[in-house]
């Protein structure tokens, strides 16, 4: 008997799932197929009835994580796009955030990305300008600011994380984050 659907779909979740973790984790040349499927618990045909390649796997990991951030998420009522910008910031420069609890693939895959395909870095690509889209019309709400200020704020917090991801010394990371999060937040309108 042929799985249904939805069985399809929660199989083709949990590799992704486990790639883009694998991937944060290691980078694209540190990850294989086998790897992946173990860590998911399937087997390497499974692997193969979703996916072509492990490039293929690596653009659609990184969709699939963009749809898990916050920034995918819709603005909860009764929050005023300042208040959620805010939350916002406060997440992505956080602790938890650069010790990989919720990991955006924008700034933990940012020097990965650069060995890849054509075809992934336009993927990159198109997250990162989605995040500058999405920020803006929050902030465009509120504050006087256009996509160069966007643009700066975006490159700041996706930096900030980088770094703060390979500095071991948690007092400076806390410090980095901090000067970032005050930085951006006076860009936005005193957030």
């Amino acid at each position: 008997m042929p799985y249904t659907k939805e069985h399809k779909e929660i199989t083709r979740r949990r590799i992704l799932e486990s790639a883009f973790r694998l991937f944060t984790v290691k980078g694209f040349d540190g990850v294989t197929v086998d790897g992946v499927m173990k860590d998911c618990g399937l087997t390497r045909g499974a692997f193969y009835a979703h996916f072509d390649s492990k490039a293929v796997l690596y653009r659609e990991s990184l969709k699939f994580a963009v749809n898990g951030t916050k920034l995918a998420e819709l603005k909860p009522d009764g929050t005023t796009d300042k208040e959620w910008l805010c939350l916002l910031l406060d997440g992505y420069l956080s602790l938890e955030h650069v010790r990989g609890e919720y990991p955006c693939p924008l700034a933990f895959l940012a020097t990965d990305i650069t060995m890849q395909d054509e075809e992934t870095k336009a993927t990159y690509a198109s997250i990162y300008d989605g995040m500058n889209k999405a920020i803006l019309e929050y902030a465009k709400s509120y504050v006087d600011c256009d996509e160069d200020d966007i643009l700066s704020i975006t490159a700041m917090l996706i930096g900030a994380v980088a770094i703060a991801r390979i500095i071991g010394n948690e007092s400076s990371v806390t410090k980095l984050l901090q000067a970032c999060r005050q930085q951006a937040g006076l860009k936005l309108g005193g957030i």
